[in-house]
């Protein structure tokens, strides 16, 4: 389930972040300041947003990588995108938006799409008010908005689960998607 995003931060990190945890933007603004020790958040990392989101007790489950961009710096350091993704399943695939939203893939995703974070969740998009509504709405290519996006091209995209208490993820064993 997405959350509307709410709070005073407007780039689509937050707003992701926002979307998925359920606070306003900038609270998810102030962990990476804090995290990452940064002046601002003009944009974000996948592992910073991994990052954040760990602290407010989410955790990948699996994720998805462009091969074309596999190559290029996806994280901060790749060094820490390693650290941070380790153990989780990758898959490299070059994909659309639409291709993988189409399908109506389970779980909560952080989507990078042409330099883009979005959130999705069962059917249900929202990001910084860029492409789509800050108020979570339902994907489908009917809608004009979404089918002018739907053709961007995915970098990563990452499903996060909720952690539990001991670190270890509900969920464990990744699904299909």
């Amino acid at each position: 389930m997405l959350h509307r995003i709410t709070g005073r931060a407007v780039k689509c990190g937050p707003a992701a972040i926002s979307a998925i945890a359920g606070v306003p933007t900038h609270e998810a603004a102030a962990v990476i300041r804090r995290l990452y020790d940064r002046r601002a958040v003009n944009g974000v990392f996948i592992d910073e947003l991994a990052a954040a989101l760990a602290e407010l007790g989410w955790a990948p489950d699996c994720a998805i990588r462009h091969p074309r961009y596999r190559e290029r710096r996806h994280a901060r350091r790749e060094s820490e995108w390693e650290r941070r993704f380790a153990g989780v399943p990758v898959a490299v695939r070059a994909v659309t938006l639409g291709t993988l939203l189409d399908p109506a893939p389970s779980g909560t995703w952080a989507i990078s799409a042409s330099g883009h974070f979005v959130a999705y969740a069962d059917g249900v998009v929202a990001d910084s008010g860029a492409w789509f509504s800050r108020r979570p709405a339902a994907w489908s290519r009917v809608n004009p908005d979404h089918a002018r996006v739907a053709l961007r091209r995915l970098r990563e995209a990452v499903r996060f689960v909720p952690a539990s208490r001991d670190g270890i993820p509900r969920n464990p064993r990744p699904q299909e998607y």
